[in-house]
């Protein structure tokens, strides 16, 4: 079967126990986006999980080096996402690309994560049209070791939150399989972030959701 390039869920792509919380929009705004040279570079996080980490930027000067003449959706696109990263995740020798959005809540850095593709066999046109591209949140927590803690948002804990009435955000319910996704507003995203991270909440971050990212060159 001839293989598509489709953009997939993020939650299929991880394969992990727990769930993200998946978003219609991005979780920040253009005034907190900052870049950090430090996440670029390949990592490892498991014996068959590899990440590369490349800049926006460098990556498409260097592709479009004497291209004097850019199309306008790819002069726009440029200026969207120039301060993000494309990351190469590869998991069990399944590949997908990732764009990123590095941006601060308070003093914390945090990563918008999109699917930008996902090469697979098993899915036909019609199939792949019936997926969205989603948002999901992970907080970058350094470590004094040189690794990196890619902590995702956790949707047992969001869902908990809204049971006990002590959280108020827009969400729904979709699908066959009633997945849970927001469908908030950016600004009422990064406020609810910024809340969270101020919280004395235990149990923030679910350990299924957390990918521990080691330098490459790093024996284990």
């Amino acid at each position: 079967m001839k293989k598509l390039k489709l953009i997939l869920l993020f939650t299929l792509i991880f394969l992990l126990n727990s769930c993200i919380v998946k978003s219609l929009r991005p979780f920040y705004l253009s005034e907190h986006i900052k870049f950090n040279d430090d996440l670029i570079g390949n990592w490892t996080s498991g014996k068959s999980s590899t990440w590369e980490i490349l800049s926006f930027k460098e990556s498409w000067e260097k592709n479009n080096e004497g291209n004097t003449e850019l199309m306008k959706e790819d002069e726009v696109a440029y200026k969207l996402y120039k301060e993000s990263y494309i990351i190469n995740y590869t998991s069990s020798e399944k590949e997908a690309l990732f764009l990123a959005m590095p941006f601060m809540v308070g003093k914390h850095l945090f990563l918008d994560f999109t699917p930008f593709d996902f090469e697979d066999s098993g899915l036909n046109g019609l199939a792949a049209q019936h997926l969205l591209k989603t948002h999901s949140v992970t907080f970058v927590d350094f470590q004094e070791n040189g690794s990196i803690k890619l902590k995702w948002l956790d949707e047992s804990v969001v869902k908990k939150l809204i049971k006990e009435k002590k959280l108020r955000i827009k969400h729904e319910k979709t699908g066959i399989d009633e997945d849970f996704i927001l469908t908030a507003s950016s600004e009422e995203l990064y406020r609810f972030l910024k809340k969270f991270m101020e919280s004395d909440l235990e149990d923030k971050w679910d350990k299924d959701v957390i990918k521990t990212l080691t330098p490459a060159n790093v024996k284990p």
